[in-house]
């Protein structure tokens, strides 16, 4: 949660400020042998703030702070999550599991000792995590009165506690998070059926019951945009847990939009549910390994992040990330999506609807235009509100300073030609940026808002073999990662923020 959010339970509030800018630097000699000829010009355009904005909800697997942790936690504090502090802190809300008790009590309760002092909550905070779940089997390894400990623990650090309460109604009570002027409902069960239940004003927590859980998530869809829920599963399941993918799906159908899971420890695929007649699309999955434990069994050193972004009709997309989950928790990277695509946030994330992209703006004609046009689209380009043409063409090669240093089959067509691409003004063609020598030529391509969605052929056939998405940096464009396979470029406006994201579609990986 950001400035502004407010909750029905405590929670932290962490500014946008800590989310620093990474700016990507790749060299187009290499990757595209691009070069500036010309210089950039941007007009100024009103936009309309768009009535959709989707927030992005991220979240984590089963998080340790005590036993093999808790001297690296103590020793260096501020590195413990140093490596995933940039993808938590960032999203508009973070949650995990916490899988160690929060208190100063004595382990009594099964052969391993997780738990970790009360003031480890605030390495929580210091991660980025806005909420944790407790509905788990560890909840109340110290005694009876661990589970209020660990509440106290996270209150004190104003972290949200979801799943446990001191009845067994307010632990399956939903935390209504207020987030980018979104109501997201947050709720947690416990289907190991091992952690503590409330009892004579004792907390503990929500302990997996159909009929409870049935009723919570339909109370929560009748309070707010967004449902999430949490579940704690059996361990070291290597495939998607069967039971727990049943439940995801029952969770669905009752008006769930994600459904993530913690407590196998191992990492488990993620599932797109389709919706039944007029419902919602929802995200499940099945575990997220381990964000940060002590662990050494096999699969166990690995994690996932879930990020969805989401608005009030529900989830619009989703990416998954690898983690290391060895003790300080590091980042390895988003992985690319299989099937239809959106560029945003610098990365790409898989679509989980059907999306109306805009319709492409094409020149009636190029009167004069030097070169074999390719492809060619009109829009804003460069993101400042005017409008610019932007052409993909060959023509016969010319030498320069760079394009000397790569080997001539790699840059000329069967014709002796060379692929480039540029920005122009629309009524008079007049040059505002041009490209070096391509290696691979853009066959198709759509203009957004301050970016393009693209497609590649080779030099000798005009089959689609790739494609991505470039972003304006004011000099040039930025590529982000390609992705294999066929695919149409387009644009649309997926997060709701009034600009249009660059789109892939009709996907084909090879």
């Amino acid at each position: 949660m950001r400035p502004g959010a407010t909750v029905g339970h405590p929670s932290r509030v962490v500014s946008r400020n800590e989310k620093s800018v990474r700016t990507l630097l790749v060299s187009f000699v290499l990757a595209t042998a691009l070069l500036t000829v010309g210089c950039a010009q941007t007009g100024e355009r009103t936009r309309a703030t768009s009535s959709k904005k989707a927030v992005r909800l991220i979240f984590a697997g089963d998080v340790m702070l005590g036993r093999g942790v808790a001297p690296f936690a103590e020793a260096s504090p501020n590195e413990l999550f140093s490596g995933i502090r940039f993808e938590v802190s960032s999203a508009d809300l973070a949650m995990a599991n916490l899988e160690s008790p929060l208190t100063g009590r004595a382990h009594v309760s099964g052969p391993n000792a997780l738990e970790a002092p009360p003031s480890s909550a605030r390495l929580l905070g210091l991660a980025g995590f806005d909420a944790v779940t407790i509905a788990n089997n560890h909840a109340g390894d110290a005694g009876p009165q661990t589970v209020s400990d660990t509440m106290r623990a996270l209150a004190a650090a104003k972290i949200t506690t979801v799943g446990a309460g001191a009845s067994r109604e307010r632990a399956f009570a939903a935390r209504i998070v207020s987030s980018g002027g979104l109501r997201v409902a947050l709720l947690a069960f416990d289907t190991t059926m091992e952690g503590p239940r409330p009892r004579s004003g004792r907390s503990g927590v929500a302990r997996w019951d159909e009929t409870l859980a049935r009723k919570a998530v339909k109370d929560a869809r009748a309070r707010a945009d967004i449902v999430v829920v949490a579940l704690h599963g059996a361990p070291y399941a290597p495939e998607s847990d069967p039971f727990l993918m049943r439940l995801g799906r029952s969770l669905a159908s009752w008006g769930a939009d994600i459904v993530w899971a913690a407590g196998p420890h191992v990492v488990q695929p993620v599932h797109l549910v389709k919706p039944e007649q007029s419902g919602r699309p929802a995200i499940v999955a099945t575990s997220l390994g381990n964000l940060l434990f002590d662990q050494h069994i096999p699969g166990t050193r690995r994690g996932a992040l879930l990020e969805v972004l989401a608005g009030a009709d529900g989830v619009r997309a989703y990416r998954v990330a690898r983690t290391v989950a060895t003790a300080p928790a590091s980042f390895v990277g988003w992985k690319k999506p299989g099937v239809d695509a959106v560029a945003l946030e610098g990365g790409w994330w898989t679509l989980t609807r059907a999306v109306k992209p805009t319709s492409i703006r094409r020149p009636r004609r190029l009167t004069g235009f030097r070169g074999e046009v390719t492809a060619a689209a009109i829009g804003d380009a460069e993101g400042g509100g005017g409008r610019q043409l932007v052409v993909s063409f060959r023509r016969p090669f010319s030498p320069t300073k760079v394009n000397v240093l790569v080997p001539r089959r790699r840059l000329l067509d069967r014709h002796n030609l060379s692929a480039h691409i540029g920005l122009y003004r629309p009524r008079d063609l007049r040059p505002l940026w041009v490209a070096g020598t391509l290696l691979r030529p853009v066959a198709r391509l759509a203009v957004c808002d301050g970016s393009l969605a693209v497609a590649y052929s080779t030099l000798n056939d005009t089959t689609i073999a790739g494609t991505g998405a470039w972003k304006w940096g004011g000099f040039g464009f930025a590529p982000l990662a390609d992705l294999p396979g066929s695919g149409k470029p387009a644009c649309a406006d997926v997060d709701g923020d009034g600009r249009l994201d660059p789109l892939i579609l009709e996907r084909s990986s090879r």
